[in-house]
């Protein structure tokens, strides 16, 4: 999964894609590492709960390269929260395929939300040059990387590999 994030920040020294701002905080692309944290928990638990309403079936190959976007802003929509960050675009890859792993490894979403959403994430050290963020969960029990789109494309190609084995 992976967000899009629509703020300005000034001073911002670079390292790849992230860096300090004035505050000393980190940030991607411009956006305060708080606020993509807080943006990602956002999304996810609008995409992890959306899927509540989708019929559970076997998945499909085409499910493997749906990719879902939905408009976050701060004030709030129908379809989603308020929230205390700027407006932001989540998309979420391969929704359906990503349930189905989940199941397979007996993840069950009421578990998997409150691991990822219930407390702030935890930002580890990146020594890479890609200036790739990685978070872990409160528990340990996951880890989130952020990642360029091209990256991304590449990745969710490799999916259906995964289930074909």
């Amino acid at each position: 999964m992976t967000s899009t994030t629509e703020t300005r920040t000034t001073a911002v020294r670079q390292n790849g894609h992230s860096g300090e701002g004035n505050s000393r905080e980190k940030t991607y692309k411009k956006t305060p590492s708080s606020a993509l944290q807080g943006s990602i928990q956002l999304g996810i638990g609008y995409a992890v709960g959306n899927l509540t309403s989708k019929p559970d079936r076997d998945v499909l190959m085409q499910d493997f390269y749906v990719v879902e976007s939905v408009f976050l802003p701060s004030e709030g929509s129908n379809l989603t929260p308020a929230h205390r960050y700027p407006d932001f675009r989540f998309k979420t890859y391969a929704p359906l395929a990503f349930r189905y792993f989940r199941e397979l490894f007996d993840i069950k979403p009421d578990d998997y939300l409150y691991s990822l959403c219930n407390e702030p994430l935890i930002e580890l050290s990146n020594p890479g040059a890609s200036g790739s963020l990685f978070y872990v969960t409160s528990d340990d029990e996951f880890i989130i990387k952020t990642v360029q789109h091209k990256e991304a494309e590449f990745l969710q190609k490799l999916l259906p590999g995964y289930y074909m084995k």
